[in-house]
């Protein structure tokens, strides 16, 4: 026998295990990409939710900015918010605190 050549066993054995690396590396990029899949769809389903929130989030900033700007609008008007002096107080009331102290 010439141990130059190979004999049967030995060529289907490499071609066995030439295969089986191939079919596993091919799992593997498989199952990569499948996960990459997954994470994309999460994060997209994430980002969606995220968005939905904020958006919400910022229509109530609107509102509230909104109501400040009325309140700020009465508060400045003609007949708005002004300075005044207090009334004087009355003798009726000043006599009742006297009498609860």
């Amino acid at each position: 026998m010439d141990t130059s050549t190979l004999d049967f066993n030995t060529v289907t054995l490499m071609v066995t295990i030439a295969g089986s690396w191939l079919t596993l590396v091919g799992l593997i990029i498989y199952q990569s990409n499948r996960l990459d899949n997954k994470i994309d769809t999460k994060f997209d389903a994430l980002d969606t939710k995220f968005d939905t929130k904020f958006d919400a989030l910022g229509g109530d900033v609107s509102d509230i900015g909104q109501r400040v700007a009325r309140i700020e609008g009465h508060l400045m008007g003609p007949e708005g918010f002004s300075p005044r002096a207090l009334p004087p107080p009355t003798d009726e009331s000043g006599d009742s605190e006297r009498e609860a102290s």
